[in-house]
């Protein structure tokens, strides 16, 4: 009788071969089928080969985007020297378009980069950039009245400082394009006689006070920060404000070059060539301070020095050389021990 249910399929209530449970055999001698110790060895290692390749895949991940961010920091603090100043008709509108156009042609601008790219996530460059095309919107705007002696205003200077201002709601290369062409049509028209160049005392002092003011903001905005840290070693308040200063201070020496050029009665007095020997000493100094990270510690500071309080000194030495270089310019009493020779060694130049 079959086992199989009537309803079930015919394919199913077919009934096949009786299966026979076979008997154990207790003769067979299983120790030969152990795995070979060479297998075992070789297994392990490849293994252990596919955990560290899996592992430094992983690492490599990891790691790579960092190192993309190490190598796409670039600050270029070399200024702007009197040679390259002196092959412009107008040096300091050869010495703006060389700043913007050095870092639109080094790194690129980073606030023009999409967000995955590694420097968006710089906080140093950005700050320096910023820094740098603001101190030069600051520069030619007060230029741009003062090559006028009039009420009017400079079309081209004013227009390259509107458009080297940094916005929130825009990309910065085009503007930054748009204001080199503008210095460059200024450039142009001082060398057809259209237009003459910041070349009197009292531009010279105006410029340098504007420096000093720049010396004093970023001086003050220092000091509220030293110590006051929220990262370790120093937030990223604590290195843009470090970074700004660096590039207020790169565009001070670098105008200051081309104070030179533009100003050759500067090199007639002793204490007039000591003391812009000096204050160009002194901004360089400030925008050469490149620590490999910047920290905000407190006490001696023998491991991770304050660089925040460091820079805060060297500002109020800079700003306080700015003013006395404006008051010389301007007639003040010269200093006689800087009189007596422009090869006095100063105690606050290295």
């Amino acid at each position: 009788m079959s086992l199989v249910p009537v309803d079930a399929r015919e394919a199913y209530r077919r009934e096949g071969p009786v299966v026979t449970v076979l008997g154990r055999n207790k003769d067979i001698d299983i120790r030969n089928a152990k795995p070979s110790p060479v297998m075992v060895h070789g297994s392990r290692i490849w293994s252990g080969l596919k955990a560290l390749t899996k592992v430094g895949l992983l690492a490599a991940l990891i790691g790579t985007y960092p190192a993309m961010m190490w190598s796409a920091h670039k600050v270029d603090a070399a200024p702007v020297t009197q040679d390259v100043a002196q092959s412009w008709t107008s040096p300091t509108a050869g010495v703006a378009i060389t700043l913007v156009v050095r870092e639109l042609e080094g790194q690129g601008w980073t606030a023009d980069k999409p967000d995955w790219s590694p420097a968006r996530q710089l906080t140093a460059q950005p700050a320096w950039q910023d820094g740098l095309v603001n101190a030069l919107a600051d520069y030619l705007q007060i230029a741009a009245t003062g090559v006028t002696r009039t009420e009017a205003i400079d079309p081209d200077l004013a227009a390259a400082a509107r458009l080297l201002r940094p916005v929130d709601d825009g990309e910065m290369t085009p503007r930054l394009v748009a204001g080199v062409e503008a210095l460059a049509r200024y450039n142009g028209r001082v060398h057809a006689g259209l237009v003459s160049d910041l070349d009197t005392q009292g531009d010279l002092a105006q410029a340098l006070r504007l420096f000093a003011s720049w010396g004093g903001e970023s001086s003050e905005q220092l000091s509220s920060l030293i110590v006051h840290n929220e990262g370790w070693p120093a937030s990223r308040a604590d290195v843009h404000a470090f970074y700004t200063a660096r590039a207020r201070a790169q565009v001070a020496v670098s105008l200051l070059n081309a104070a030179v050029e533009t100003h050759p009665d500067l090199t007639a007095s002793a204490s007039l060539r000591a003391q812009m020997r000096e204050t160009r000493a002194q901004w360089d100094r400030i925008a050469r301070q490149s620590p490999i990270m910047v920290s905000n510690q407190d006490g001696e500071g023998a491991f991770l020095p304050n660089h925040l309080a460091a820079m805060a000194w060297h500002l109020s030495e800079a700003e306080a050389a700015s003013l006395r270089m404006a008051d010389l310019v301007l007639g003040a009493e010269p200093d006689t021990t800087l009189a007596d020779s422009d090869l006095v060694l100063l105690t606050s130049t290295p």
